[in-house]
């Protein structure tokens, strides 16, 4: 089903955007306040843009060819931010950035769950249901995320399993770091989709 297909994109930018808002929202938080002023504007505006071309999306259950082509746009905007925050996760060395790319990465993972829910809810309920039993453990993920940025912005102890945790799943989403680009193709190939 096209349709179905285009809203598996739109899902997949959505979390691309959201891991690109949290990465930079978290690093300035954590840097005292230091916050990329432009950078979060870009990446809010293309937000908003993607969000107004859902609700028009969840309506019709169609993506009508102007929005499909904004959205395109906006794939191509996400992909040059996704390049540069590649370059910069890798280039992580203390804890703090690694808890950056961390946290925004978990936070993706638990945007484009719910994604899939909404998808399901518009065109599969099987697929709703299956992924409806993964919300808690997304939950607990970003819990996790949060206590430690929280902590971290705080200057207070960590606890060791927490420290661990995150440079666990710090390792995991650097070795995942490979496919952004393959998944940019994807992007855009879903929304293409006739």
């Amino acid at each position: 089903m096209k349709a179905a297909t285009q809203y598996n994109g739109l899902v997949l930018l959505n979390g691309y955007l959201q891991r690109l808002y949290v990465f930079e929202k978290t690093k300035g938080l954590l840097n005292n306040g230091s916050f990329n002023v432009e950078k979060i504007d870009t990446i809010t505006q293309q937000l908003k843009k993607v969000l107004d071309i859902a609700e028009v999306f969840n309506s019709k259950k169609s993506l009508d060819e102007p929005n499909k082509n904004n959205l395109l746009e906006i794939a191509e905007i996400t992909e040059k931010l996704s390049e540069e925050y590649k370059n910069e996760m890798i280039k992580s060395k203390v804890f703090k950035e690694e808890l950056a790319v961390t946290a925004s990465a978990i936070y993706a993972e638990e945007h484009i769950n719910n994604g899939i829910i909404q998808m399901g809810e518009l065109f599969n309920p099987e697929v709703k249901d299956r992924f409806m039993q993964h919300i808690l453990y997304y939950r607990n993920r970003v819990a996790v995320v949060n206590s430690v940025v929280q902590k971290e912005t705080e200057g207070t102890e960590q606890l060791l399993e927490d420290t661990f945790q995150i440079k666990t799943w710090f390792i995991q989403t650097l070795q995942n770091a490979e496919y952004i680009s393959k998944d940019f193709e994807s992007i855009k190939e879903y929304l293409r989709s006739k």
